[in-house]
């Protein structure tokens, strides 16, 4: 497959949500945010666990979700002594129900195709894709943003109480101290 085609494939694919990428297949998957704008071009060997898992509660050097809503009421530290604190543990669940529900994927599997070979093609079609698709790649500094209206229907909906609020609370106020 072209470079070209890729990227066309990828860029036509249905917009899906997160937890709708297929399991233990390879492939391309383009990211988009909450407001389904295209930011970051992938690779992976297995695109549901990769997109769902990882990118939604991994670690914020590298996976995309929890770099860009990593802030405000869903600021959770890796870092600090608080990382494993209840209020912290609360604002990740929340970050990435966040994404779950709002932020979307386009993918394109690759079965059949090795690691190596879909390695190069990401290279390639990320040096041919138009800009936002790129935003986010090769950036360990995202600019982190708490979609407030969202997450404030997001706590109704999930029935979230005074206790889990004030949680998230103070995680804004420590993330405004920063």
């Amino acid at each position: 497959m072209s470079p070209q085609t890729a990227l066309t494939d990828l860029s036509c694919a249905p917009l899906i949500k997160l937890k709708e990428a297929p399991d233990g297949v390879p492939g391309l998957y383009l990211l988009h945010d909450h407001t389904h704008t295209p930011r970051y071009i992938g690779k992976t060997g297995n695109l549901h666990h990769r997109i769902h898992s990882n990118h939604c509660v991994g670690n914020i050097n590298s996976h995309k979700f929890v770099c860009a809503y990593n802030a405000g009421r869903l600021w959770h530290s890796t870092e600090k002594a608080d990382r494993g604190s209840t209020d912290g543990k609360l604002a990740k669940r929340l970050r990435a129900e966040l994404a779950r529900r709002h932020c979307r994927v386009r993918v394109l599997p690759l079965p059949g195709i090795s690691e190596m070979e879909i390695g190069q093609l990401e290279t390639q079609v990320r040096r041919l894709a138009p800009n936002p698709m790129n935003d986010w790649n090769d950036n360990k500094k995202i600019p982190a943003s708490e979609p407030r209206e969202l997450v404030d229907a997001l706590l109704d909906e999930l029935g979230w109480g005074e206790a889990e609020r004030a949680a998230l609370a103070r995680q804004e106020a420590l993330w405004r101290a920063l």
